[in-house]
This record gives C-alpha cells, structure tokens and sequence, in this order.
C-alpha cells in the first residue's frame, strides 16, 4: 500500500482518477471497485445497488450506486464491458467498501470489450499526485481504520465525554471503531488513562489545529 496525504492506496491495481475507481485484471476477466477517495468520501455506507449481472456497461457509465450518510455517488467504470459477478457481500455489509475497498469490498467484475482501453489506467506512481490533489478537493481525512461511529464533543470536558464513550463501547460488539473529536487539551491524558483502565486500543491520536482526533477499537 501506498500512503497519500494519510490516504492508503493499493499498488497492485490500475486507476482511473476521474472517476475514484480502479481496475485488477486477472486473466481475461476485471475486477472494479472505488478507490480511497470514495471509500471515505462519504462516511459509512449503509447501501450499496449494482447493474444487473449480464448488463453491458460503457466507459463512463454507471456500474451501480453506493449512499452514505455525508454522500451518494455513482461508481462509474472505467472501461466498457459486460458485467460477470457483482459483490454480493456488500448487500449484506456496506461497509466492507469502506474498510477494504481494494479487497474484501471489491465492487463488481466485468468482461473487457474494447481492446486497449485499459491503456488509460494509470498505475499508482502515475496517479499519486491526482489522488492527492483529489484527496485535497474534497477535503477527505483519512485515519488508521474506518471508523464505525463518530463522536464530536466539541466544548464537552472529557470527564462527561468518556461516560459517553464508555456508554457507546459497551453496546457494541468487539472490533467496533470509534472517531472522536474534542478540544478539550486534556484529552490525551484522559483517554491514555481510560485506554488502561479499559483495555480498549488507541489506534491513532492526531492533532489538527485546537482539535484532537481519537481513533478507539474495542478490543475487549
């Protein structure tokens, strides 16, 4: 994987960067899905709808739609070809595409039907700076894991905040990551002491300006 602007990207796939997805050839045969961008863009997934199996797909045309709670976008293709199998796993969990976009989240496989088109593609040292770019665009932040809930606790002292958090955990099932944001300046200390007490992780700590960004996993 490569990193850009905190944003992991694969090495083992091709890009189309106008369209945040990316191809994976193996044989004769495409396997397609949304790159970085799309994959934070819009928070967590809850749906996920694809072109039936069977569909011929032009360049540029829709492979089907994905919705979040920040954003709905329509996965286009980067190439023009018949699509052979479609992830149903996404059906069932949306945010396998945010968590692994370039593996378990895969998008849809296609038959290539234009010779050459793949030629378009760009691997990724071709395509960093226009990741980049794009990651600056759409003001895209991303973190150590995707997180399943987000706090912003702004004005909150932490004391009130960590009962919260601890209310959140508690209800969730183990591997659940928690994004919270405080400007509290004693938050580090606090949650390094609740992640001991607790011991759920800390994943990563960043500070942006007078913000602090917390991403937690319940390890237990």
């Amino acid at each position: 994987m490569q990193r850009i602007k905190n944003c992991l990207f694969a090495e083992d796939v091709l890009y189309d960067t106008e369209r945040n997805v990316w191809a994976r050839f193996e044989g004769g045969s495409a396997v397609l899905g949304v790159n970085t961008v799309l994959a934070w863009l819009s928070g967590p997934l809850t749906s996920v709808s694809f072109k039936d199996v069977g569909t011929i797909v032009e360049k540029g045309k829709s492979l089907g739609s994905t919705e979040g709670p920040r954003h709905f976008d329509t996965v286009r293709s980067p190439l023009t070809g018949m699509i052979t199998e479609v992830n149903e796993a996404l059906r069932d969990d949306p945010k396998l595409l945010n968590r692994d976009p370039y593996g378990r989240g895969w998008f849809v496989k296609l038959e290539p039907l234009v010779i050459g088109e793949e030629k378009a593609l760009l691997p990724i040292a071709a395509a960093s700076a226009t990741l980049g770019a794009k990651i600056e665009e759409f003001k895209v932040r991303c973190f150590a894991a995707f997180p399943d809930y987000e706090m912003f606790e702004i004005g909150s002292e932490c004391a009130g905040v960590l009962v919260k958090l601890d209310d959140l955990i508690s209800h969730s099932p183990e591997g659940t990551v928690v994004h919270l944001v405080s400007d509290d300046i004693t938050a580090e200390i606090e949650l390094i002491a609740w992640s001991d007490r607790t011991r759920n992780e800390i994943l990563e700590t960043r500070r942006e300006g007078n913000l602090f960004h917390f991403i937690i996993k319940k390890t237990r």
